[in-house]
């Protein structure tokens, strides 16, 4: 049986530099580089790859790896535990545009399950939507 896949993305203007971006979306995500909140630091410390974030998504217990982080121009991820689909990841980018950033986060879901998959990818895709709104705000206040 061939698995269901599905991808989404969301691009935003902000109107702050690509660094000011980068710095709210890491701290969004990790929180800042003196006081980071990862269960284990990545390699480089604190965000690098195989920095590990822990939380709780509507009764999901999540665990997300960083695999690849370029600073301050994006940052991927993958779900190892906790999200109800065979696979799921995401990539998050941040480009100069105009006097400002264009912050693109997009994710993709596989899982045999297209139900699941697609509920999954609705609760990811408003939760994410959400994060991109906090790391706007965060940029264009610093």
């Amino acid at each position: 049986m061939e698995k269901y896949r599905e991808h989404y993305r969301i691009d935003q203007g902000v109107d702050a530099s690509p660094e000011a971006v980068f710095a709210a979306l890491l701290g969004l995500i990790g929180g800042p580089e003196d006081a980071p909140t990862y269960a284990r630091l990545g390699n480089p410390p604190p965000h690098g790859p195989g920095a590990l974030v822990v939380f709780e998504l509507q009764g999901y217990e999540l665990h997300e790896v960083c695999v690849e982080l370029e600073v301050p121009r994006k940052r991927r991820y993958r779900m190892v535990s906790g999200a109800p689909v065979d696979h799921y990841e995401a990539l998050t980018e941040v480009a100069p545009q105009g006097d400002g950033s264009l912050l693109t986060w997009q994710g993709w879901t596989e899982d045999a399950d297209s139900e699941v998959a697609k509920a999954w990818n609705k609760l990811a895709r408003e939760s994410i939507g959400r994060a991109v709104e906090i790391v706007t705000t965060l940029a264009e206040q610093s």
